[in-house]
């Protein structure tokens, strides 16, 4: 009989972990509201990270190390992982070589475009608070990456708009903010956010300076899946090589978070709710040198002076040809006389 209740017991803590996983799947929503967190976590208990984000079965999460870990359950916060395999990133050398030949052909798109499906998120340290309706300290963190943007040369749209409350239908009102930016046909569309973590999950240094690390997400239910998948190896690869320990993982989850809509659409969260916004900020700066080779994009004013350089190049040598062809035609008449 203590055998049959324990059975029993053992069935019934299990459905309550997969009703209380499916009851957050149930809202609708893609981040927990509630003040906690889910930690990823294998079998040995080996802790890879910590996320508000609302996971399935079937997402998946590849860690700094490029170890690629399957999500196969829940108990309670815990969303047990496997690990699946371990991925090779795209050789970011190879895929500039074939950007540089497209510019050539003049196929190129130099604009970026930036935006924030949940404008009220903000960073406690700095803020006080972690949500403020009148637009959060997140906003801040998409201006600067567009002013760092700027500074290089590339040409930048950052929208402002509202998408409030932050709810389930957030991403139903972003995405006319999208279709408006499409308008200006950009390379790229980032959605700028923040995580709801511990500070540690995020908190690194990159060059001896204080900053968060950038996570990217993929929405794995839309047809772009595999393009945009790849678009964030490609990031991952270039902050690899150019920052190394700035990106955090990449998740792919469920969700489409407006990347249905186009091949180069991705969601950045910048630090926790629990890091200061100065950390955040410092991160936009680092990614703003990491986007655009991952996006394939040049700026346009160098492609214009390479151009430049390359026809004051060819005068010179026509120039010199001429100068040679006629020194040898007086020389040519000169043995005739």
């Amino acid at each position: 009989m203590k055998r049959y209740a324990l059975a029993l017991l053992i069935v019934l803590l299990s459905l309550s972990n997969q009703v209380y996983a499916s009851s957050w799947l149930d809202l609708d929503i893609f981040e927990r509201d509630d003040g906690n967190y889910f930690t990823l976590q294998t079998k040995d208990g080996e802790v890879i990270t910590m996320t508000a984000r609302i996971l399935d079965i079937g997402d998946s999460y590849i860690d700094a190390k490029n170890n690629r870990y399957e999500v196969v359950g829940f108990d309670g916060d815990i969303v047990q992982v496997e690990l699946k395999e371990q991925i090779t990133l795209p050789d970011i050398n190879e895929w500039l070589t074939t950007q540089a030949a497209k510019e050539n052909t003049g196929n190129k798109w130099n604009t970026i475009g930036i935006y924030h499906t949940h404008n009220a998120e903000s960073y406690v340290p700095t803020s006080g608070v972690d949500s403020e309706i009148e637009g959060g300290d997140i906003m801040e963190v998409g201006k600067t990456l567009a002013n760092a943007l700027k500074e290089q040369g590339f040409e930048v749209i950052w929208s402002d708009n509202s998408h409030l409350p932050h709810d389930g239908q957030a991403y139903t009102r972003s995405r006319r903010t999208v279709m408006e930016l499409l308008q200006h046909q950009p390379a790229t569309l980032i959605d700028v956010h923040r995580d709801a973590t511990p500070p540690e999950v995020y908190e690194t240094e990159i060059e001896g300076v204080p900053t968060t690390k950038v996570r990217i997400v993929v929405g794995r239910q839309n047809q772009n899946r595999e393009a945009n998948l790849e678009y964030a190896k490609r990031l991952k690869a270039v902050a690899d090589q150019e920052y190394p320990g700035i990106i955090e993982g990449i998740f792919d989850a469920r969700g489409n978070y407006n990347q249905d809509i186009g091949p180069r659409i991705i969601l950045l969260e910048f630090g926790a709710h629990t890091n200061p916004l100065e950390m955040a900020e410092q991160a936009a700066e680092f990614f703003a040198k990491v986007i655009p080779a991952a996006a394939g994009i040049t700026k346009e004013d160098t492609a214009q002076d390479n151009v430049g350089f390359a026809s004051a190049r060819s005068i010179v040598w026509i120039l010199a040809i001429v100068a040679v062809l006629g020194i040898g035609f007086i020389f040519l008449n000169r043995q005739r006389i």
